[in-house]
């Protein structure tokens, strides 16, 4: 955490809201005495995804379905009989 006079951050302001970007959080002083806290702000998070997103996101290849008839083979022969 960085303290920076106001006297400061008024000649160097860019530099300092890059600092704070970086993940700094810096104290802003005015005659010595801590004044202000300057922080970065969390990009918000979106609820959504554009139909590319989402298109972007699926299987490249199609996923191999068993065809009905590949299941026919399957037999109960191993429960024996009705009780």
């Amino acid at each position: 955490m960085g303290e920076v006079p106001v006297r400061e951050l008024r000649n160097n302001t860019a530099s300092v809201i890059e600092r704070a970007r970086q993940g700094e959080e810096i104290t802003i002083t005015v005659n010595g005495v801590p004044t202000a806290k300057l922080t970065a702000i969390e990009a918000p998070r979106r609820e959504f995804l554009t139909v590319a997103e989402l298109m972007s996101l699926r299987p490249k290849r199609p996923i191999a379905e068993p065809h009905p008839h590949d299941l026919w083979d399957d037999t109960t022969d191993d429960l024996g009989p009705i009780q």
